[in-house]
């Protein structure tokens, strides 16, 4: 009985363990999909009491021109969505450059879901059924994967700037710096190429959908 009780409880700890690392490293992102979260509700609350005029105005950063989405081709799709994308990211990047980055780079998943939950807040009450479904097929597939590229890109921002602190600890720095700051460059540029793919993504779906909806 005794030595059922050692081999369980070996087998319990060696599958309960190694999942404890992985949760502890994303739990930074978990915070920020919260965020983002709270980014769509807020907005989808705001989309209520919008009209058109403001949604062209915030066209260039959210994307919210949806006369403009169903009459433009291909390129000029892929162009304003990246274009979208690459504004969020670059803001992300910089603020990893920055002992103090880290205050900023909590409010952008907020940002970029506050614009989404615009759209769709928009779209429900002004065009109802035609709204939710101009939401699932054209906006949601591109809007779902840059939202992720946008969280996971925060936190390695923030992770930047915890290590940026680091070199101000009077315990001496094990990591190169310089290395840890190309893993920064290169996992951003990662990001943004994987932002471009979502791009593509709500370039497919705007072309082959958005020509079913007027507005």
């Amino acid at each position: 009985m005794f030595m059922k009780r050692v081999i369980f409880s070996a087998k319990f700890k060696k599958i309960e363990h190694p999942l404890l690392p992985d949760i502890r490293k994303n739990r930074i992102f978990a915070v920020f999909i919260f965020t983002l979260f709270a980014g769509i509700v807020a907005g989808a609350f705001s989309g209520r009491n919008s009209d058109n005029k403001m949604m062209e105005k915030l066209d260039i950063v959210f994307q919210t021109n949806f006369k403009v989405r169903c009459t433009q081709g291909m390129i000029d799709a892929f162009v304003a969505s990246f274009a979208s994308a690459f504004i969020f990211i670059l803001v992300i990047f910089l603020a990893g450059l920055s002992l103090w980055g880290e205050i900023v780079t909590v409010f952008i998943p907020f940002v970029k879901g506050y614009g989404y939950g615009l759209s769709v807040g928009y779209l429900y009450c002004t065009y109802g059924i035609q709204g939710i479904f101009y939401n699932i097929l054209v906006i949601l597939p591109g809007a779902f994967l840059c939202s992720a590229v946008i969280c996971a890109s925060a936190q390695e921002s923030v992770r930047n700037t915890f290590r940026l602190i680091s070199l101000f600890r009077k315990t001496a720095v094990s990591d190169d710096p310089r290395l840890q700051m190309k893993h920064y460059i290169l996992s951003m540029l990662y990001f943004l190429f994987i932002a471009s793919l979502s791009s593509a993504v709500d370039m497919l779906f705007s072309f082959f959908f958005s020509w079913i909806f007027r507005f």
